[in-house]
């Protein structure tokens, strides 16, 4: 064989396999938004929201489609049923549950997702209200698949907990912990609002946390570094109420037993606004301010931790912790025996580090 034939087969060889069917994007139904609901029949029912991209760079036009089956694969070819051009689930950002659904269990749902290599574990995640189609069938009147973007803008700037499938996934999979995901609504001025944070016991839905409760838990919540909320301020014969924002390190939770659990936390606080008879150019004033914060972060957490023991759910992972320290711990036992005796102490360090305005 001579040479220059040899260098053509070499190269077609190491060309050849990388070559792979194009798919153009303006002949393709790319799944934005996939909602799940129970049907009274006892089928599931799904609702997909795609973009219309033949319509042209400037104009947004959603198309949503509405079916029923026994299965996700069922679902996904009913839909593909319905569309103009192929279903394509590898741009999928967000998965929304209906309340009864979620109830119900959407563990089926997760592990088909999971085991989908085209799906990524940075989707987000949602329980819906009043149910997956009748809020997608608004988001689409709204006009605007902004429904991700509200999520991680509410964990990036606000006090949501940071939350997505891959965090969803390691609280569902992983020995000692529950996971949780945020409930959405639709408010007045056709926008997607946070209204709380569903917790769930293995893939059931079982508990939504109002807002001043999941500001409490993004401050326990490993991936947050801030918080917004107002803590009530006394003295003497005065009372008022003052504004924070707390950046946070990562709290540090350490077992003395399988009976005890202590967490540290390390708030550095921005005063927003405060009452006009606070002087934070006093030090009596500046100990009184961090003494209401370390008193109203301390009982809120007591308050959060009995929520959850009450729902026997462990969205905080306490589990995984005395799993880590006691050999013997058993799951089982442990959530029906030890987990409403653990006790959870913190230690609250508060450094204030600027002020704002007088109210």
């Amino acid at each position: 064989m001579n040479r220059p034939l040899l260098c053509l087969i070499i190269i077609l060889l190491a060309v050849i396999p990388g070559c792979e069917r194009t798919k153009v994007i303006d002949r393709l139904s790319i799944i934005h938004t996939l909602g799940y609901d129970a049907k009274k029949d006892g089928k599931m029912g799904a609702t997909a929201l795609y973009p219309d991209y033949t319509k042209g760079k400037n104009k947004q036009d959603i198309q949503i489609r509405n079916v029923k089956g026994t299965t996700s694969s069922e679902l996904l070819a009913h839909t593909n049923q319905q569309a103009q051009f192929p279903i394509e689930l590898s741009k999928t950002m967000v998965i929304v549950f209906g309340e009864e659904f979620a109830k119900k269990g959407v563990g089926h749902i997760i592990r088909t997702v999971f085991n989908n290599p085209t799906i990524g574990t940075n989707v987000q995640t949602a329980v819906v209200k009043p149910n997956a189609q009748e809020f997608l069938k608004k988001v689409k009147e709204n006009g605007t698949l902004a429904i991700e973007d509200t999520i991680t803008q509410n964990y990036t700037s606000m006090s949501m907990p940071q939350t997505d499938l891959h965090i969803f996934l390691n609280n569902y999979f992983g020995a000692g912990r529950d996971p949780y995901m945020p409930v959405l609504a639709h408010g007045t001025e056709k926008s997607v609002l946070i209204e709380g944070l569903a917790i769930f016991k293995d893939d059931q839905y079982k508990l939504q946390l109002t807002e001043k409760q999941y500001v409490i838990f993004s401050l326990l919540d490993p991936f947050k570094h801030q918080v917004l909320f107002q803590i009530p301020i006394k003295k003497d014969e005065k009372k008022g109420k003052i504004a924070v924002r707390e950046l946070k390190n990562k709290p540090t939770w350490n077992v003395i037993s399988k009976h005890k659990i202590k967490v540290n936390l390390d708030l550095h606080v921005k005063i927003r606004e405060y009452p006009g008879w606070i002087q934070l150019n006093r030090k009596n004033d500046v100990e009184t301010v961090k003494t209401a914060i370390k008193e109203r972060v301390s009982n809120d957490i007591y308050e959060l931790i009995q929520l959850f023991k009450e729902n026997n759910v462990d969205p905080l992972g306490l589990g995984d912790l005395v799993r880590s320290y006691d050999r013997t711990w058993n799951e089982k036992d442990f959530y029906k025996n030890d987990y409403k005796q653990l006790k959870v102490e913190p230690d609250i360090k508060v450094t204030i580090i600027q002020a704002g305005i007088l109210r």
